[in-house]
């Protein structure tokens, strides 16, 4: 009896593991997701500089932070003093 309740926790602990795993790997695939229709504003560096709209996956700006949608891109691009990236067109 004592061998086959330890049998049954390792195999239920190894499902544990791979449910754990699948679930990782979704979190991760909802994130590049996410990052594909986002954007992200890259505040200017001096003051009367301009900041630059970017894809959210553009090489340029990397840090991954304030994560836009697609209304607060659109309103980014109508504001004063807001660019958009030349490489990765944020706007097309």
């Amino acid at each position: 009896m004592e061998e086959y309740q330890a049998h049954q926790l390792k195999r239920t602990r190894a499902v544990i593991r791979q449910l754990e795993a699948e679930q990782e790997r979704q979190r991760e695939r909802d994130r590049k997701r996410r990052i594909e229709v986002s954007w992200k504003l890259q505040p200017s560096r001096a003051d009367g500089g301009v900041a630059l709209l970017h894809r959210a996956n553009c090489g340029l700006y990397t840090k991954e932070i304030g994560y836009l949608d697609a209304m607060e891109a659109q309103i980014a691009m109508a504001e004063e003093g807001i660019e958009c990236c030349q490489i990765c067109r944020p706007q097309d």
